[in-house]
C-alpha cells in the first residue's frame, strides 16, 4: 500500500512540473514589422497580454481549445520610441508569465513561440492597439465519422432519404465554394490596394530625396528641408555555424556579443566600407543612422534593420552590412544565446568617416559580463 501511494504521489508531482512552463527554458523567434499584424491563418484564438504581475482575464475563446495541441503561440506588441525597444525584453517576459499563469496547458512539447514587434518609431501607436496581444495558432481535431445507422424497412423510405441527404450536402458544397470564391476575391482587392498604397508612398520618398539633393547643389550647404524616415530591412551575409548552442565548461561563463575583437573592429569596419566624398559628407551632416542586428546564438546575423531620417544615410549604412561578418555571440549562464544590438551611427569630423556613437545590447549583459572575452578564454578553443 505505502509503495502505490508514493508512485501515486510521484506521477501527481510530476503531472504538475509538467504542466508549469518555465520563461527562460523557452526559445523565440524574434521579427519586427512596420504596420498591423495579419495572422496567417484561420485557426487560432486570441487574448489580450498584460504587463505587470497578477496574471490575465481568462477569456471563453481560449477555455475552449485548452485540450486543443498547440502549434504555436504569437505575443504582438508595440513600439513606437527608443524607450520601449529598452525596455522590450523585460515588458515581453512579463507578458509571457502572465499567460503561463493562466493558461500553464498551452504550452506543450511541440509549441514553438515567437515575438512580433510592431515597429513604427515616431509614429500613432492607437491604431496599433487592436492587433496586440497573443495569438493561439491550434489544430483542428479531423471529424468523427457518423456510425452507421440501421437500414429502413420500408424501400421508398429509404430512397428518398438518400436523395434528401445528397441534395443537401450538394447544396451545402455549392455554398462553401461560393463563399470560398467571395473570401479569394476579397483578399486579392486587399492585396491590390495595400501594393499601390506601397508604391505610393515609394514615390514621394524617392521624390522627396531627389529634391533635397538638387537644393543641396545649389546651396552648397546642409538645408532644413523636411526629413523622411525610412526602415530597410537587409540580409546580411551568414558565415557557417555551429547548429546548436554552444557550453562552456564553466556554467556561469558570459560576454556580450561583439564584432572581431572588440569595439575599435566595429569603429574600422564602418570606416573601412563606407567612403565619402564631399558632397557625401555635406548631405548626412548631423544626421544619425540606428542600425539593429539580430543575432543567433552562433553569432551570425539573423536580420539587420537601418532606420533614420537621411534615405543617403541609411543607404550608405545598407550597402555596409551586406559585406559584414558574424559576431562572436553572446554567453549566458556558460551557453551561447541568441541577442539583439542596436548601434547608433553618425559622421565623425576627426575620423572623416561614419563612427558608431552608441551601442545598446538585448538581453543587458550583467555589470560582471562586460568584457569581450575569446572562444579561446570561454571555451578553450
Amino acid at each position: 500500500m505505502r509503495l502505490f501511494l508514493a508512485t501515486l504521489l510521484i506521477s501527481f508531482c510530476a503531472t504538475i512540473s509538467a504542466q508549469t512552463p518555465n520563461y527562460d527554458d523557452l526559445v523565440f523567434d524574434e521579427d519586427e514589422i512596420a504596420g498591423p499584424f495579419k495572422p496567417a491563418s484561420k485557426t487560432f484564438a486570441t487574448i489580450k497580454s498584460k504587463k505587470g504581475a497578477g496574471g490575465m482575464q481568462k477569456v471563453p475563446e481560449v477555455d475552449a481549445i485548452k485540450t486543443a495541441e498547440i502549434s504555436e503561440i504569437v505575443l504582438v506588441f508595440t513600439e513606437t520610441t527608443e524607450d520601449a525597444y529598452d525596455k522590450r525584453e523585460d515588458n515581453n517576459r512579463e507578458r509571457w508569465e502572465n499567460l503561463m499563469a493562466v493558461y500553464p496547458e498551452l504550452f506543450q512539447f511541440s509549441t514553438s513561440y515567437k515575438n512580433v514587434c510592431q515597429c513604427v518609431m515616431g509614429g500613432d501607436a492607437e491604431p496599433l492597439k487592436s492587433s496586440q496581444g497573443f495569438y493561439i495558432y491550434y489544430k483542428v481535431a479531423a471529424p468523427k465519422v457518423a456510425a452507421a445507422t440501421t437500414p429502413v424497412k420500408e424501400e421508398v423510405k429509404e430512397v428518398a432519404n438518400t436523395n434528401n441527404s445528397a441534395s443537401n450536402k450538394e447544396a451545402k458544397e455549392s455554398k462553401k465554394e461560393e463563399i470560398k470564391k467571395e473570401e479569394t476575391v476579397k483578399a486579392v482587392k486587399e492585396e491590390k490596394k495595400e501594393e499601390k498604397k506601397e508604391i505610393k508612398e515609394e514615390k514621394k520618398t524617392v521624390v522627396k530625396a531627389k529634391e533635397e539633393e538638387k537644393e543641396e547643389d545649389l546651396s552648397n550647404e546642409t538645408t532644413d528641408a523636411p526629413k523622411v524616415t525610412s526602415t530597410i530591412e537587409v540580409a546580411a551575409k551568414k558565415k557557417p555555424g555551429f547548429t546548436k548552442p554552444k557550453k562552456s565548461k564553466d556554467p556561469k561563463a558570459c560576454r556580450p556579443p561583439f564584432y572581431g575583437t572588440g569595439d575599435e573592429d566595429l569603429h574600422n569596419f564602418f570606416l573601412t566600407n563606407i567612403t565619402l566624398s564631399k558632397k557625401q559628407r555635406r548631405q548626412i551632416k548631423g544626421d544619425i543612422s540606428i542600425l539593429k542586428l539580430s543575432l543567433n546564438f552562433d553569432g551570425s546575423i539573423k536580420k539587420a534593420m537601418v532606420n533614420g531620417a537621411n534615405p543617403a544615410l541609411n543607404e550608405m549604412v545598407t550597402v555596409a552590412v551586406k559585406s559584414m561578418d558574424s559576431w562572436n555571440p553572446a554567453v549566458k549562464a556558460g551557453t551561447t544565446v541568441k541577442s539583439e544590438v542596436k548601434i547608433s551611427l553618425k559622421y565623425d569630423k576627426a575620423a572623416k568617416g561614419i563612427k558608431p556613437l552608441e551601442i545598446a545590447i538585448t538581453p543587458r549583459p550583467n555589470p560582471k559580463c562586460t568584457k569581450c572575452l575569446s572562444d579561446a578564454e570561454i571555451f578553450g578553443d
